[in-house]
């Protein structure tokens, strides 16, 4: 029974997800749309219509796709719930799913941790070379992280230099992180 409930909500948090991104796509288009009108003469009256009924469009368009997301609702959380709920189950079982669901959790709450740690750090980085942040706090950050036994950073090149190795290394533990919760739900639903 499990399986064919998870396979359910596996396509309506699917079909939230699309809709979603549709939803965000359709509010920038709104928004760019609405910024076109503030920017349109009063007297160019052709172009207020057109600007007027484009933006028209959108918002119908954005009503309906709110629509749909109501009905669909709070789907992605109950597809979550589910897939904790079979990955507890299997977890106590003697399925051998279980222990390879034990080694991708562990994995996945080790990413928790470092992923938004080389994140924090970038952006002190980032922070340093808009002239917004400080070496000092940027250093700080790195350090934590165990990038730099020398304790300092040299110029703003080097902080240039760091700050691309550390968003390499997020773009890489994304990937790794996206490749786990795949194969967490492959498992899952087996």
């Amino acid at each position: 029974m499990i399986d064919e409930d998870l396979r359910m909500a596996r396509q309506r948090a699917r079909r939230w997800e699309g809709l979603s991104e549709r939803h965000a796509a359709v509010t920038a288009l709104t928004r760019e749309t609405r910024h076109e009108l503030d920017a349109v003469e009063v007297w160019d009256q052709e172009q207020v219509a057109v600007a007027e009924a484009k933006l028209g469009a959108y918002l119908t368009v954005l009503a309906a796709v709110e629509r749909d997301l109501a009905e669909v609702g709070p789907a992605r959380e109950l597809y979550e719930e589910l897939l904790a709920r079979e990955e507890r189950r299997l977890a106590v079982s003697a399925d051998p799913r279980g222990a390879e669901l034990l080694e991708i959790g562990r994995l996945l709450a080790e990413l928790d941790v470092e992923l938004p740690a080389r994140e924090r750090a970038r952006t002190a980085g980032l922070a340093v070379l808009s002239g917004q942040g400080t070496v000092d706090e940027f250093a700080r950050q790195v350090e934590a992280l165990g990038m730099m036994a020398d304790g300092g950073v040299q110029g703003m090149g080097g902080v240039r230099e760091v700050v691309e190795q550390l968003e390499d290394r997020c773009r890489e533990l994304e990937r790794l992180r996206d490749g786990l919760r795949a194969r967490r739900e492959e498992v899952l639903l087996g």
